[in-house]
Order: structure tokens, then sequence, then C-alpha cells
């Protein structure tokens, strides 16, 4: 089959792989949408889980069953959280295994084979069944959701304006989950037109170049969602939170941050972390899509296994579109 493996930092190539053969508690899914994560973008850029196959955000249907799998026909759709926690950490013994070191590093497109394939080999308990609303080829957005869904989760919406800012999938999807939670207005940060755009089509008041420019149109907010994950926006960010506040970091900065908390104390903020999601926000997010399948309007190109190493290097400094999905049929 083909598929896509991380060589090495900024060294995609499209290989040829054996077919993957289910074992026991095991299927064989054929990928109909991969989408491309901001997670993937971090491991792109400095070469994080080599020699695999990238892609978490996948949906397809299934195509072999292993030994002792029940409930599952050949070519049901479905689509898959990509989590494999340990069972064992003090994370998963308190019910939190969303936080599982293990899930985060060693699942489905991480250290494991993921959706940049033909095929992704896969324990039948990650799959999830589509409602009838909800169309094959929107649900590989169903994971991207679940996690704006957690963010979204980790604070409390008493009223007031919220801003997100950085409107990648992610950022969009928090303006979506804010908008049918009844939060208005929404103020949204990114400096690509496109996705300014985008974040107005799903419910956002006002979306603006620079987060700079928040305090000219709006007063300090009871909640900020920074879905950017670049590190040097975080001070700016927490500036913008209200006293007693929130801000919420849904992006994962790799980089190191340069921050002056003294106003953090004295207005009393609060910074909470948003990492992955958990199975109900999974299953809250096939439920939403499948009310609201305008939402999949994000994705705005969808491409073959051959243009994803190009994608990527694009795709670290976006000037155009939204999310992008990789279509192994293409």
């Amino acid at each position: 089959m083909r598929a896509v493996e991380l060589l090495d930092a900024h060294r995609l190539e499209v290989v040829e792989l054996p077919d993957p053969e289910p074992g026991e508690g095991e299927v064989v899914v054929r990928v109909d949408g991969c989408g491309i994560c901001g997670s993937d973008l971090s491991s792109y850029k400095v070469g994080l889980f080599t020699d695999a196959v990238p892609g978490h955000e996948f949906s397809g249907t299934v195509e072999a069953l292993g030994a002792g799998v029940s409930g599952w026909q050949t070519g049901d759709p479905t689509v898959v959280d990509p989590k494999m926690p340990c069972g064992a950490c003090e994370d998963c013994r308190a019910g939190a295994a969303w936080r599982c070191s293990v899930a985060l590093t060693a699942g489905l497109g991480f250290a494991r084979n993921g959706g940049f394939a033909e095929r992704v080999l896969a324990p039948a308990h990650l799959l999830h069944r589509l409602p009838e609303q909800l169309s094959l080829r929107d649900a590989c957005l169903v994971e991207p959701l679940s996690i704006a869904i957690h963010g979204v989760e980790r604070t409390r919406l008493d009223g007031g304006a919220a801003v997100v800012i950085g409107l990648g999938p992610i950022g969009l999807f928090t303006v979506a989950v804010l908008r049918a939670r009844g939060v208005e207005p929404i103020i949204c940060v990114d400096p690509v037109p496109d996705r300014r755009r985008l974040a107005l089509d799903l419910g956002a008041a006002t979306s603006l170049e620079e987060a700079t420019e928040v305090r000219r149109t709006v007063a300090p907010a009871p909640n900020v969602f920074e879905c950017s994950g670049y590190a040097p926006v975080l001070h700016t960010a927490a500036d913008l939170v209200a006293p007693g506040g929130t801000m919420v970091m849904l992006g994962v900065p790799f980089g190191e941050a340069q921050v002056a908390p003294l106003m953090w104390v004295t207005r009393e903020i609060t910074i909470v972390g948003s990492i992955a999601s958990s199975e109900q926000d999974f299953r809250d997010s096939i439920a939403m899509l499948a009310a609201d399948p305008s939402l999949a309007r994000i994705v705005t190109r969808r491409i073959g296994l051959a243009d994803v190493p190009a994608s990527f290097e694009e795709l670290i400094h976006p000037t155009e579109g939204g999310k992008v999905v990789v279509d192994p049929s293409l």
C-alpha cells in the first residue's frame, strides 16, 4: 500500500508498505480522509516520531477483521479515536486517560502508523460508529472538534465575551463550540485572511489580524483561548483576560515564552492547559458534527498522498485556506 512516512525533520516521503494484516482484536481500516493537525506539523519540524506514518485524525471503512472482533462488518464506516492509553499510570487510574503520556505518544499517527496511508491497522475498541447524519467524508473532523470541545469544557462560561487566538482547525472549531454554547461576542485573531473569514462564518463577531488589536475592540474577556501554540504570544493573550477570568491553552507551544506575570497575580487570572479529549468529548463531537454538517466548511482542500510533503512546508507558514485533509484515493 502507499503511505507517507516521516523520515527526519522536514522530510516526509511517499513509500510502499506491506498491506496490514489484522491480529487478534484488530481491524484494518481503509482511510477515506485524514486531517493534517498542528501537532503533525510540530513533529515534522523537529523530527519527532520518525520512521512511522503520521496522521491521527482519520475515518474510513472497515476492510478486514481480526480474530475475536465482533459487532463490525467489512464495509462499515467508522471514525477512529487514535489514543492508546496504558491503563496503569496515575492519570489512567484517575479516569483521565487522555492525559496518559503513552496515549499522547504511542497511539495511531504517533509512534504507531496512522492515517496518511491507504490502510491503517487499529485495535477494534478504538472504532466509533457513525450516525446516519454524519457522512464518512466529514467524519475525519471528529477528533479535532473533540479537542476544541475539551478546551471549552476546561473553563466556565458564565457570560461575557470570549477571545480565540489562532484560527487553525482547533481555533476555528473552538469558535464553533463557543457559538453553540451561546457565547457572544466571540473575538478572533489570526494573520491569515481566509481563516478570519471562516471564523466569521462559524459565528465570530469580529476577526482581527493581530492580538494587540483586541483591546481596541472589546474589554478584557472572561475567557481567552490560545490556540496558536506560538509561545511568544502567551503574554499578550494573558493580558486580554479579565480579572478572575481564565486563559485556556489549546495550542502546544514547543518554544520558550518570556512573560511578566505580575498582572496575572494581581488580577487573579487562571492559566489552564488543555490536551487531547476524553471519550465523552469524542462522543459529543460525533453528535455535534452529525447535528450540524456545515461545520465541515473549515475544510478548504483535500489532497492526495503525493501532495503531503509539499503541503506540510506550505502549512508551516500558511497564507491561505483552512483545514487540509489527506485523501489517499486522490
